[in-house]
This record gives structure tokens, C-alpha cells and sequence, in this order.
């Protein structure tokens, strides 16, 4: 598939441009600078032309992550067919220029010029680029969607002229390519209906979100598992700041990683910037099957660690907990620190998870994390059959049936399986609402330990049975 790569300087709106191409609010958009430090892929697309897409860091020599983010927007640049370069059209940004030679020493592929932020003629102002013989300038505001028919138009005209779509290699040399500054459609002109974002259906592929507090390990995790720096990592807390789907072939199956920003207690929080990703890393729990909680062996397990497990149980996930730095904790310190961590699950979160240590610096056991997610997702699609577990509720109310309810007996009749991911049963008894708590925790834990795995939530709907006779 044809790859765009979106470079420039930090706040052009390169992240505003992926959003409007995606068709969806995937990266966070700030007008504080320097918010996207890893790069994303996506399916993008505008009208018929459907395409990867790229979304990179600021081109920034003055921040703690600069070198870290230039050689993302490298890569970026090595794997992409075609280059959008975006600037902020309301500055003369002096900056461009020296992007501008850096970027025609680095590549020979196809350059578009779009000029960002034109919300009116007067912001059309890149003039002081023009000597650099990049294809445009297009001009366009991602943020009011204006201008994607001249962006559909010259990117149409780049891929026609210029992509052996046999080989997917693009020549050296194109010819420059006018584009009227123009962003109102002409009558006579024969576009396809525009259709921003990419509207295809993705595959239904296993979606694994890594979540955890700041600097447990969670990106250096995804890098051991990948066999490359895919992500930036640092010592400093908070490096991850937004949350980036990776796509992972594991044996031949395609997974969804998705890393995300570090959740801190909501008083330790400094400023609505970072309440951004934090929301979406918990947006990223929702959309996955299942969630890793990643914890850091020095720190053990803490409250805040616990909320986040609430958090995914209740959204029906699969969860797995993974001690990181294993290597560091001392052996006769081991036992017991496994021993709490699984106190604390059952205690707390009334669910016993799978606990798997690793040392992702060194790669250890790194995809026994993979491979247990994998059987932790298989459990979360598993149908049982109406008559096992049938079968299950009469011994178990043999063993262990519900007391009186002022002096009236519960009388459990009939359970179905309803759903699955998570699996979901419907209970029929005579009165649903006498149903203490603790016995329908016995009922869910039974039916978690006869028919699945550890790390699975099961939610139990009980019901009234009807009367047919009456009126």
C-alpha cells in the first residue's frame, strides 16, 4: 500500500492533517508544540485513494527528546512513497528553510508543499519556500477541512505520473506540479465525491492495550518485542505521551499493540495537557479485547494500579499483569512480592489474573506476554453450551444453595450463555433482587473457574421468570 509521511516543524498541524485523513481524532492536538514525539501509522484516506499514513514529530534541535524524534521522522521518510511537508501558512517560520535543505538532503522522493492554517487568503504566505522546487504549494485549513480537493488533485496527479504500482518504486525525478490557489471547487472540475478519513472496515484483529503508570517499561516493552527503537524511551517519567497503534505479526497472526501514556493519580496531574492523554489511554482500554497492566517490580503493586484494573474489568476486557524489571528485585524478595500482587487481586479486584515477569530491557519472556494474551482472548470469544452449564448451576446449588430471603426460598431455574468478549450469562430465578452480592459472586466465580481462564471478567444478568398463565 502507497505510504505519506507528514513532516514539519512542531504545531504546523501535522497531527490535525492525520486526524482529518484518518477520519478519526487518533493523535491528541494541542497548540502547545512539541505534543507528538512518536511516529503513528493509519489507514488513511481521501476519496478513492487509500493510503498509509504517517504522522511524525516537530522538527525541533531544542528539546530533551530532539534526536530521539529526528530519527523517527528519518524512518519515516525511508519508508514513504510520497512526503507531505507542512507549515504553519499564518508565520514565516525562518525554520522551514533550514527543514526545507535538511529534508532535500535526506530524501529524493516526491515533497508536497501544503500550506496549513489558510482559513483566508491572506494566511497564504510561503513564498520564501518557492526556490526549493517542492511539488505545490497546496493550500488547505486540516482543521476546517478546506482545500483537500486541491490536496485529492495533486496527490492523484503525483501517484498517475510517477508510482510503478508493480514494484512501488517512485523515480528520482518528477515534474513540478501547479495547483490552483484556489480552494473552491470549479464546476467543470471531475472529482469524486470527497470523502475525507478512511471509511473501510479494519480487520477484526486481537487489540492489546499496554497500560500502567509513568515509566514502568511499557514502550521499551513493545521495542523488545518489535527488535527495533519503534518508540522513544527515556528515563524521565511521562516520555510516552499519547497512545500509538502498532501493528505486531506474531507467528504469523497480526495483533493491534497499543501503547499509551503513563496514568498518574488524578492529584499528581499537572495541567489539562496531560489530563489529554490520559483520557486517551483510558479511550484505548475501550477499544481493546485486552489490557496489559504493566507494573514496575521495584514499585510492586499500589492503588493507582488497581483503579486502572477496575477500569478495564468493568469495560469487560481481558487483563494480564506483567512485573517489569524483574531482574532488578532481589531472589528471596520474589516469592513474596508475587504473593501480594495476587493477594491484592483477589482482595480487591475479586478477579485472579495471570502474573507474568519479565525484563523488557533485556527481552525476557517478553512474548509469553503475547502468547498469553492470545489464550486470554481465545477465552474471552469461548460459547458454552447451554446444557454444561446447566448441568454446572444444579451442582453447584446442590452444594452450596442460596439462603432463605425472609423466610422465601431463591430458586434458580434456568442459565444461558447471552454474549461473549466478555462471556455474559442470563440466570432465570424466582427473585432476582433477593440475589445477595456475595452469592452472585460464588455463581461468577464458579462459572470463571469450570469453563475459563484466569484474567477473565464474567458478568451474570439475573432475571425473573415469566408467568405464561398470567395476565
Amino acid at each position: 500500500m502507497l505510504k505519506i509521511t507528514i513532516v514539519g516543524l512542531p504545531n504546523a498541524g501535522k497531527s490535525t492533517l492525520f486526524n482529518r485523513l484518518v477520519g478519526r481524532k487518533a493523535a491528541v492536538v494541542s497548540n502547545i508544540p512539541g505534543v507528538t514525539r512518536d511516529r503513528r501509522e493509519e489507514i488513511g484516506r481521501i476519496s478513492d485513494l487509500e493510503f498509509k499514513v504517517i504522522d511524525t514529530g516537530g522538527w525541533n534541535g531544542r528539546t530533551n527528546f530532539s534526536i530521539q524524534v529526528v530519527e523517527q521522522i528519518e524512518f519515516s521518510l525511508f519508508s514513504a512513497d510520497i512526503i507531505f511537508f507542512l507549515v504553519d501558512a499564518k508565520v514565516q517560520n525562518e525554520r522551514n528553510k533550514e527543514f526545507a535543505k535538511w529534508l532535500k538532503g535526506k530524501t529524493n522522493k516526491p515533497v508536497i508543499l501544503i500550506a496549513n492554517k489558510c482559513e483566508s487568503y491572506k494566511s497564504e504566505n510561503v513564498d520564501y519556500l518557492q526556490f526549493f522546487d517542492f511539488i505545490g504549494p497546496v493550500y488547505i485549513s486540516a482543521e476546517h477541512n478546506l482545500g483537500m480537493a486541491d490536496l485529492y488533485s495533486t496527490l492523484a496527479d503525483v501517484i498517475d505520473s510517477s508510482i510503478n504500482y508493480s514494484s512501488s518504486i517512485i523515480p528520482k525525478s518528477l515534474p513540478i506540479i501547479k495547483v490552483a490557489d484556489t480552494k473552491i471547487q470549479k464546476k467543470d472540475e471531475q472529482i469524486p465525491a470527497l470523502c475525507i478519513g478512511n471509511q473501510s472496515n479494519k480487520p477484526n484483529r486481537l487489540r492489546v492495550a499496554i497500560i500502567g503508570r509513568p515509566n514502568v517499561g511499557k514502550s521499551t516493552f513493545l521495542n523488545s518485542l518489535l527488535s527495533e527503537d519503534r518508540l522513544i524511551t527515556s528515563s524521565e517519567p511521562g516520555t510516552t505521551r499519547d497512545s500509538v497503534d502498532i501493528t505486531y505479526d506474531h507467528n504469523g497472526k497480526l495483533i493491534t499493540l497499543i501503547d499509551t501514556a503513563g496514568i498518574r493519580r488524578r492529584a499528581n496531574i499537572v495541567d489539562d495537557l496531560e489530563l489529554k492523554f490520559i483520557r486517551k489511554s483510558m479511550e484505548s482500554i475501550k477499544r481493546s479485547h485486552v489490557v496489559i497492566l504493566m507494573l514496575d517490580s521495584l514499585l510492586g503493586i499500589e492503588q493507582q494500579d488497581l483503579s486502572i484494573s477496575e477500569a478495564a474489568i468493568k469495560e469487560g476486557k481481558g487483563i494480564i499483569i506483567v512485573l517489569n524489571k524483574w531482574d532488578l528485585i532481589n531472589k528471596d524478595d520474589r516469592s513474596r512480592l508475587i504473593k501480594f500482587v495476587r493477594q491484592q487481586e483477589i482482595t480487591k479486584l475479586f478477579l485472579k489474573v495471570p502474573t507474568i515477569t519479565i525484563s523488557a530491557l533485556k527481552g525476557i519472556r517478553c512474548n509469553d506476554v503475547i502468547e498469553k494474551c492470545l489464550e486470554v482472548n481465545e477465552s474471552l470469544n469461548k460459547k458454552v453450551s447451554t446444557a454444561k452449564v446447566n448441568k454446572w448451576l444444579i451442582d453447584i446449588l446442590d452444594r452450596h444453595p442460596h439462603p432463605f430471603v425472609k423466610g422465601r426460598a431463591i430458586k434458580m431455574r434456568y442459565i444461558a450463555q447471552i454474549g461473549t468478549k466478555p462471556p455474559a450469562f442470563s440466570l432465570i430465578c424466582n427473585v432476582p433482587e433477593g440475589v445477595n452480592e456475595s452469592y452472585k459472586r460464588y455463581l461468577i466465580n464458579g462459572l470463571r473457574k469450570n469453563f475459563f481462564i484466569d484474567g477473565i471478567p464474567v458478568k451474570l444478568l439475573l432475571r425473573k421468570n415469566k408467568n405464561p398463565y398470567a395476565k
